[in-house]
């Protein structure tokens, strides 16, 4: 105990002076941090209790509150069209809340590998949910393996368990992908990173480094643009990522996809456009290519950044009408090593802005748009879901119930002091992995960790 407790002190946010030092110079000690934050709080896990302050939005009219408390590093998020919130717990435990109340009974339990960015990664909920009633998972179900699974809601319970896609890549612990969401032509798409084997991502023999489409029950659609030797289809929809965890879909169809940049200097974390058949680059390109490399070869980010952070994860494209019209068609995006969630401008597929939208707590890593035009994001660390919305009528949005929520469950509004709340963090879970984990850091191990 006395050993946890003296790590205490890195269970806090990097500030701007951990990250940034004189001239906006990139230091080491804000993202060593966070690495250390999130492997103490979230992969294994220690006793004792984190405060955890109200999100702020930096735009006037806009409210953070508290949606659901008590979960186990909820890491991927999806709405059914009735208003529940699927949450897939990174262990592997697939919950429902209702009405900001975590049922006490899962909906669905995955025996996952859960080491580093392993786990339950990703849901989807099927377009025909109200027919069918289906939720689709992404999981590391072994060191070697990742399946897309399939769920049938029965009375809050997931049913008929089938396996959609199986032997999808993975290295064990890195570059994992988990991205999966329906597009608007009702394929299943889904993503993979590159198993921290680079070549991975520029070879049509893997689905590393790729973002792939499939039909909902498995089968590969003969119109994706690539094929096998044989003249099969390849359910490869586009290549050259590193590890893409998110992307989002426009009504219209277009695919915005973050890639979780490499380190160094020549770091970019970048946010897509990904088109049919396109090749994004990596590794041979990251960020925006130069003139030594061919633009016919490779597609460039829309956007891309070094100093605003360096670690992107969920993302979302509003075309709710819960916020003010002129929020419409823009990108919302999590930033996992700042705590932030930004604004992306856009003016058709041209970034005209990149701004701090909220100043998020407890690890934020998913980001979904409710049924009621509100955004909800997952909070990593602190076991939290929290939403955004604008202004002080709420009848049109998903109700609370009263009793889910402590008091003081820290309700931010644009330029208010935050209430602060204390929620319990697992207690001991992996002491012994802790410790030797710590070693590995210390000998020199650096990677962020997305999720």
């Amino acid at each position: 105990m006395a050993l946890l407790g003296g790590l205490s002190g890195l269970m806090t946010r990097p500030t701007a002076s951990d990250v940034c030092g004189a001239g906006g110079r990139r230091l080491v000690i804000g993202r060593s941090r966070t690495r250390i934050d999130l492997v103490i709080a979230a992969v294994f896990g220690l006793c004792g209790v984190s405060a955890l302050g109200a999100a702020e939005p930096t735009q006037p009219g806009f409210v953070v509150e508290v949606f659901a408390t008590g979960l186990d590093a909820p890491l991927a998020l999806a709405f059914a069209p009735d208003g529940r919130l699927f949450v897939g717990e990174r262990s592997g435990r697939i919950r429902i809340v209702d009405r900001g109340r975590v049922l006490t009974d899962s909906f669905a339990d995955i025996q996952v590998h859960d080491f580093f960015e392993s786990g339950l990664l990703g849901l989807a909920v099927s377009p025909e949910f109200e027919s069918d009633g289906h939720v689709f998972a992404f999981a590391t179900v072994t060191s070697e393996e990742q399946e897309i699974l399939r769920f049938t809601d029965q009375d809050n319970v997931g049913v008929d368990r089938t396996i959609v896609k199986r032997s999808l890549p993975t290295g064990g612990a890195f570059h994992n992908g988990g991205g999966l969401a329906f597009g608007p032509d009702g394929m299943l798409y889904f993503s993979v990173g590159d198993n921290t084997t680079r070549d991975n991502a520029q070879s049509l023999n893997t689905l590393a480094g790729k973002i792939s489409r499939i039909h909902p029950d498995g089968e590969t659609p003969g119109d994706n643009p690539f094929s096998t030797p044989t003249g099969s289809p390849r359910a490869i929809w586009a290549s050259g990522f590193r590890n893409p965890f998110r992307f989002c879909f426009a009504p219209d169809g277009r695919l915005f996809s973050i890639d979780v940049g490499s380190d160094g200097l020549l770091r970019r974390e970048e946010i897509n456009l990904v088109a049919r058949g396109a090749n994004h680059g990596w590794p041979i390109v990251e960020g925006f290519g130069t003139g030594s490399v061919s633009a016919d070869a490779f597609t460039d980010p829309i956007y891309a950044y070094h100093e605003e952070g360096a670690a992107p994860c969920g993302i979302v494209y509003y075309d709710g009408s819960q916020f003010p019209a002129a929020y419409a068609g823009n990108l919302f995006h999590v930033e996992y090593t700042l705590e932030r969630i930004y604004r992306v401008v856009l003016n058709g597929n041209n970034v005209v802005s990149h701004e701090l939208f909220v100043d998020a707590e407890g690890g934020p890593v998913d980001l979904v748009k409710g049924p009621d035009g509100a955004l909800y994001y997952s909070e990593l660390i602190g076991g939290r879901i929290m939403r955004i919305r604008f202004g002080d009528d709420t009848s049109a949005l998903i109700p609370i119930d009263p009793d889910s929520v402590p008091d003081g469950g820290g309700t931010g509004v644009g330029g208010d002091e935050p209430d602060e709340m204390t929620t319990p963090v697992n207690c001991a879970a992996g002491l012994l992995p802790f410790l030797a984990m710590t070693a590995v850091m210390m000998l020199g191990l650096r990677r962020r960790v997305c999720p």
